[in-house]
């Protein structure tokens, strides 16, 4: 909540701050205010005014018919009697929706449409939200100063919601590179902040379109590459009916068949007369193996079992069985989860080394992109390398819990992001094109990728 009332201060600044900031200027020209004019100088405004300048707010809202699903049909009674009670239950179709906002100053390279207020209806389109400039993933922008980009959306696709947003700011100098920071793509749950410092060359030779830079980009994220089984070692180890008890908040109590109850011993504990259960199995009754509801693994009826209560008392589960495969995986990762989120965000900085090159002609043109951090420092105890170490710990076999954390330290592997795009004109009315970017951060995937075709007809 926070940052959108930041993100829409800023909005209604840019909106209105620049009008206001160019009268001001008209005002002080006329009266020939000299460069510096005390707390409302002539020169924070002209800085105010070109750092705004060009830049463009926006905010939209689409609304899509949602997919279609049937309803659903529920089993709620005729256990007894075989004769099966249904309930159809009709599904609430939600339409997917996405609303935007943003704020965006991005130099434009020679291949994308124009955009904005100025280019809508010209050959131009709309900001929405919903576009995916090669500039906003690109290290480099075709200019050089300052850039920023505020972009948030909220939305649902195909019954799953989600929240996209990506701030950042950044300089680029005749030799040095500064970026600072933070995405967040709610469908592929992959969510970081980063500062990015670089020096980078053109060489003159090469005509000028091949960048290479190197420098440390620092991330900051949420815990990844630790499972279950060693962010949490209490509830494999012991006995699982106790943890559940204690971490879910739910309470399971023992219920019996009184005609298998002989008695108790000298401690109180009761005493089981254990029946051997059989099945029809081709004519003659053999012995059941395995567990089972209310059996143990000799085909034994144990003649008890435990029903399970929520926090309300209400009963969810009657035997230690039907919570154990239905109930007990989803609480244990909705548990799992909550530990994550509680251990908040680690730190990692690394090398990183970039190669760009951007070539524009009137019959074709490539843009392409690629940053690699092959070597990184982590600084917190749940940070990559120790995550890194511990699938190393797994695939020789050892246990979880006997998993040694690492102190801070430098570790290696491959973390990478690049992008291209490519266009062709064939002739004047045929050209073909290909995009696409991927990012692959601490083992966790984020792509798009397009291939066409265009062809105008000119007559027959």
């Amino acid at each position: 909540m926070l940052k959108k009332i930041i993100i829409g201060l800023l909005l209604v600044s840019s909106l209105f701050g620049a009008d206001s900031i160019k009268k001001e200027v008209k005002q002080s020209d006329d009266k020939k205010t000299k460069f510096f004019s005390g707390p409302k100088s002539l020169f924070s405004f002209r800085f105010a005014d070109k750092f705004f300048k060009y830049s463009t707010a926006y905010a939209s809202f689409s609304l899509n018919a949602p997919r279609y699903q049937d309803d659903r049909f529920s089993i709620v009674g005729g256990l007894s009697t075989g004769a099966l009670e249904i309930l159809r239950d009709k599904r609430e179709l939600k339409p997917d929706f996405q609303t935007s906002f943003g704020l965006r100053k991005i130099g434009r390279f020679q291949y994308e449409p124009k955009r904005g207020v100025k280019s809508a209806g010209k050959g131009g389109t709309w900001y929405d939200g919903s576009e995916h400039n090669a500039n906003e993933s690109a290290t480099f922008g075709p200019v050089k100063g300052w850039e920023y980009l505020i972009k948030w959306s909220e939305g649902r696709q195909w019954g799953n919601e989600y929240v996209n947003q990506e701030y950042w700011l950044r300089y680029i100098g005749d030799y040095v590179m500064l970026k600072i920071g933070m995405t967040e793509l709610g469908l592929e749950d992959i969510a970081y902040g980063q500062a990015d410092l670089r020096v980078h060359l053109t060489p003159e030779a090469l005509g000028n379109k091949l960048h290479f830079s190197v420098g440390v980009k620092h991330r900051q994220h949420p815990v990844y590459g630790f499972d279950a089984m060693v962010l949490d070692t209490t509830w494999y180890r012991g006995a699982w009916w106790a943890f559940a008890e204690d971490a879910f908040g739910i309470d399971d109590n023992m219920w019996y068949d009184e005609s298998m109850l002989e008695g108790y011993d000298e401690n109180g504990n009761p005493i089981w007369t254990h029946d051997e259960l059989l099945e029809l199995v081709n004519g003659e009754w053999v012995k059941v193996e395995g567990d089972g509801p209310f059996w143990n693994g000799q085909g034994e009826y144990w003649g008890h079992d435990w029903l399970w209560r929520d926090a309300e008392g209400k009963i969810f589960a009657y035997t230690d069985r039907e919570y154990f495969i239905y109930h007990f995986p989803g609480m244990l990762e909705e548990y799992i989860g909550d530990k994550k989120r509680a251990l908040g965000n680690q730190n990692e900085t690394s090398l990183v080394l970039g190669v760009d090159f951007y070539h524009y002609g009137d019959n074709w043109w490539l843009h392409t992109w690629g940053n690699w951090l092959p070597i990184h420092y982590g600084h917190d105890k749940h940070a990559y390398h120790n995550a890194t170490h511990y699938g190393k710990h797994l695939n020789e076999g050892k246990e979880p819990h006997k998993f040694m954390y690492m102190e801070p330290m430098w570790m290696d592997w491959n973390d990478y992001d690049m992008g291209a795009i490519f266009g062709v004109k064939v002739q004047d009315n045929l050209g073909v094109f290909a995009e696409g970017r991927y990012l692959y951060y601490w083992e966790r995937p984020a792509y798009d990728i397009k291939l066409g075709i265009n062809y105008q007809f000119m007559g027959f």
